[in-house]
């Protein structure tokens, strides 16, 4: 009798174990597929930014061991509302452009592109995404590889709020300097 108690026992733990994982293994399938929707909708909404019909305003600015020649372009809808900025500058031998999207006055995307390299050396290309919902990450791309959100994901989301702030006071080089 005592084996058929035991056999009863292990029979248990290993139905509730199976089901445990099956469980766990759909949270992560909804988390990734709740990810992926959010991806889509932020390409939607990049896609619709870039193809509407934008005002824009543009900006100079610059700082020693910062930026030359730097730029800031904001892009405004129909409404008077920021859904792009475009900033871009260079120093040395490297430049960068950084492309800011907004929907209803909350970061969604940026694309960053920087290139580089000695005077007299092969140039560098470097390119980073970073998807954003409610200002957390969703995923951040190094060239075409998703890697771990960082501290690069998370200056494009601090970045994109001062250039939100810099147009009011016009103080870029202090937005994006210091």
């Amino acid at each position: 009798m005592n084996v058929f108690i035991r056999l009863q026992f292990i029979l248990s733990l290993l139905i509730c174990m199976t089901c445990a994982k099956t469980y766990a293994s759909q949270g992560t399938m909804q988390r990734s597929m709740d990810t992926s929707a959010a991806i889509a909708a932020i390409r939607a909404a990049y896609k619709n930014i870039n193809t509407a019909s934008l005002t824009t305003e543009v900006f100079k600015y610059e700082s020693d061991g910062c930026a030359y020649d730097g730029q800031v372009k904001y892009f405004f809808n129909q409404k008077k509302e920021i859904v792009k900025i475009v900033e871009s500058g260079s120093i040395g031998d490297g430049s960068w452009t950084r492309e800011f999207y907004f929907q209803a006055g909350k970061f969604i995307f940026c694309y960053e592109s920087l290139v580089g390299g000695p005077a007299d050396g092969p140039e560098t290309r470097s390119e980073y995404r970073t998807y954003a919902k409610d200002n957390q990450v969703l995923r951040f791309m190094e060239d075409k590889n998703i890697a771990p959100a960082g501290e690069k994901s998370a200056d494009a989301l601090k970045v994109s709020y001062k250039l939100i702030k810099a147009y009011t006071t016009k103080k870029f080089a202090e937005a994006l300097c210091e």
